[in-house]
Formats: structure tokens, sequence, C-alpha cells
């Protein structure tokens, strides 16, 4: 491992500002937009499009989630860590990255017929086919590209998909268009920014060989299962509280999730924008990827847990105020997800923390120790008091779990052990 100059830490340094700025930026930017959509849909939209449009996009994301090897992160990590050429590591990642793709498809197709609303055919199932390979092949496009330091790029590229989204889709649901031409749009506006990464990233360009196809899915495999069991961790309320409890019960659930959802998404969105930066650093220069984390972590719970507080004390009047007073029974469980939100931040930081150095059984065992916990706490309260409040207690005592285990390894791993051996990958496992 060669030392970096100070000009090369400051370098990455920045690398780490800019990548937060331009994730929280651009996720923000499409999330506000987005919301343009909804509004349109559902003000002149049947009730049969807007339920199928939002079951469809829905699953297609809870399938890709659960597919996903993690092949595109380790893809983004190399090329961070100077371990291998953005072209190569494309090059190498594209495989994997379609078998996940063709498992995400099948089962996106199997879950629409089976499980779906009765207005689901065969016309709907082609553009939402197209839409997850695209998606899944851009989605490996931006890691690299955020690992290759064009993290700028990589959020003008989220930003515009979002606007193509929005302008095309509104424009066509006020001219009366279907379900199928709405998909055909959301699909075609991932087409588009997929075009224009492919046009300045091209995975033929490079010498190096990169990893092959069978070692890529030894190094992944941990990520694979860890992935799965963090989506297991948030869902798992919803799918147990439908289960075990009424309709009345997972409505309010439904309810308070809206936080759950706005806190996930927020933490995902600062670890993948801190990644790329901790990722060159944790390569070369493990110390100051350490201090950039924790100048973070103090950051960031330095101003979610006055928030989370404030959470606690104001759920009553927010949730009646923006849901209306039928909500009030959602009140118990907003609370105790406000109370978690410091603890989804904690954990997502500390994810791509380790990520970036290579830890993926300490995250599997996280993750695994995080949904085992959160689906027997729910199990096991819904029994004693059938509520919504159930699965809160559960997400949160998951999310808590997922923090301490991750929390230690980080606080006890030494920087001798963590930093990845920066050579070039020539086709065998490193």
């Amino acid at each position: 491992m060669t030392a970096l100059e100070p000009d090369e830490v400051l370098s990455r340094g920045r690398l780490v500002r800019v990548g937060v700025a331009a994730a929280l930026i651009s996720r923000i930017f499409g999330r506000l937009v987005g919301v343009i959509l909804v509004v349109v849909l559902a003000r002149v939209a049947d009730p049969v499009t807007v339920a199928l449009y939002g079951f469809l996009l829905g699953t297609v994301t809870l399938m890709a989630s659960l597919t996903d090897l993690g092949v595109a992160s380790l893809a983004g990590r190399d090329v961070a860590a100077r371990v291998a050429t953005a072209p190569a590591a494309l090059r190498s990642a594209l495989g994997p990255q379609a078998l996940s793709t063709v498992v995400a498809v099948v089962l996106t197709c199997l879950v629409a017929v089976l499980a779906g609303p009765a207005d689901v055919d065969a016309s709907v199932l082609v553009p939402c086919s197209v839409f997850v390979v695209a998606n899944s092949v851009f989605n490996l496009w931006a890691e690299v590209l955020r690992g290759d330091g064009k993290v700028v790029l990589e959020g003008a590229l989220q930003g515009i998909s979002a606007l193509l989204l929005v302008t095309a889709g509104s424009l066509a649901v006020l001219a009366g268009a279907g379900i199928v031409p709405l998909l055909w749009i959301v699909a075609g506006k991932e087409l588009a920014v997929l075009a224009i990464a492919a046009l300045w990233l091209r995975p033929g360009a490079g010498t190096d060989a990169g990893l092959t196809f069978g070692s890529l899915l030894r190094r992944s495999a941990w990520l694979a299962v860890a992935g799965t069991a963090l989506v297991l961790l948030w869902r798992q309320g919803t799918l147990l509280v439908s289960s075990m409890a009424s309709t009345r019960a997972l409505a309010d659930y439904v309810v308070a999730t809206r936080l759950l959802d706005a806190a996930v998404t927020l933490a995902h969105t600062l670890g993948i924008g801190l990644f790329p930066g901790i990722a060159a650093l944790a390569a070369d220069a493990p110390g100051a990827a350490r201090a950039h984390v924790r100048r973070y972590l103090v950051a960031v719970l330095g101003l979610c847990v006055p928030l989370a507080v404030l959470g606690v004390l104001l759920a009553d009047p927010v949730t009646t105020l923006v849901f209306g007073s039928q909500w009030e029974s959602a009140v118990p469980a907003v609370r105790v997800l406000a109370a978690t939100t410091p603890l989804i931040l904690l954990g997502y930081l500390l994810w791509f923390a380790l990520l970036a150095e290579n830890q993926e059984r300490w995250l599997c065992a996280g993750a695994l120790a995080a949904a085992a916990t959160s689906v027997g706490v729910t199990a096991a309260l819904l029994v004693v008091d059938p509520g919504a409040a159930a699965g809160a207690w559960g997400t949160g005592a998951g999310a808590l779990v997922l923090a301490v285990v991750l929390a230690i390894r980080f606080v006890t791993t030494r920087d001798s052990r963590r930093a990845p051996v920066a050579t070039t990958v020539t086709g065998d496992e490193p």
C-alpha cells in the first residue's frame, strides 16, 4: 500500500463531499418532481390505472432489490480503490448483473400474474420487463461512474431521468393514455439515460481483462445475502401485520411507514454519496477514510437525534394534520419509527463505510441478525397485541441490532486490516 500525498488525500476528501452533495440533490430533486406525476395520476387517471401503476412499479422495485447480487457496488468500489479501471470493471460485471436481471424479470412477471390485480395482462409485462433490464444495467453504470469520480455526472443523469418521466408521463396521462403507454414511458426514460451513460463510458475500452464471471459471483455472495436480509428488515412489518392483524392495523402501519420509507431513502442516499470517496481513501489512506466517516457520523447524529425527539413529541398533531384525524390510531407506530430514525441513518453510514473496506461478511452477519430480530420481535408482539405498533417495534429492534453489530466491527477493526490491496486485476480472484 503506497501512502498518498497530502494533496491526493485532500482531493479524495473533496470527492466525499461532492459525492454526498450530488447524491442528495439529485435524489431529493427526483423525489420532488416525481410527486407531480403522482398528483396528475391521482387527479386525471382512473383508479385502475393508478392501482396498476403503483403495484407494478412497487413489484419491480422489490424484485430488483431481492435479486440484486451486489455486483454493481463491488465494481464501483474496485474502480474507486484503483483495483480495476472503469471499463474493465464494467465489462466484468455485466455478466453477473445480467444474471440477476433475468431472475428479477421472471419473478416480476410471476408476481404480477399470480398475485397482482385482476386487470394485469400480458400487455403490461413487456414494458415492465424492459424497465427491469434497463434500470438494472443503468444502476451498474451509475455505480461505476461514481467510483470513477464522476459523481456530478451520475447525479445529473438521475435528475434527467426524473424530468423525462414526469414530463412525458404527465403529458401522456393528460392526453388520456392508459397503463401500457405510461409503462413504456417509464422504460423509455431509463433507456435514454442508459444510452447517455454508455456513450460516456464504454465497457469495450481498456486493455486489462478484469475479473471473471465466477470470481465476481463468489465475491458478491455475502453481499447478495446481506442485501436480501436488509430488504426483509424494512418490509417484514408489512408482511407480518398483514397476515397476523386486522386490515385496519395494516392501514395504520402503511401510514406510519411513510416515515420509515423517508428515513431509509435519506440514509441510503447519504451512504451512496459517501461511498466512492471513502472507498478511494480506504485503499491507500484508511486513517483519513475513517476520519471522514466519523465526521459524517457525528454530523448526521447531531442533526437527526434532536429531530427524532421532536418527531416523537409531535407525532400526534403531525400525523392527524397530514393524514387526517381518522389516523390517530397510527400515532404509536409513528412515534416508534421516529425514534428509530437515528439508528437507520447510523446503520446505513456504517454499512457503506464497511463495504468500502471489504467487510462483506460482517455486513451479511449484521443484516441477518437484524432481520431475524425484527421478525421475531414483530411476531411475538403481534401475538400479544395485534396492532401497527408491533411492526414498528420489530423494525426498531432490528435497526438497533444492525447498528450495534456494524458499530462494533467499525470500532474494533484496525487500520492495517482494513485497506484492500491496490493491485490491478488481471482475471484472477483478488
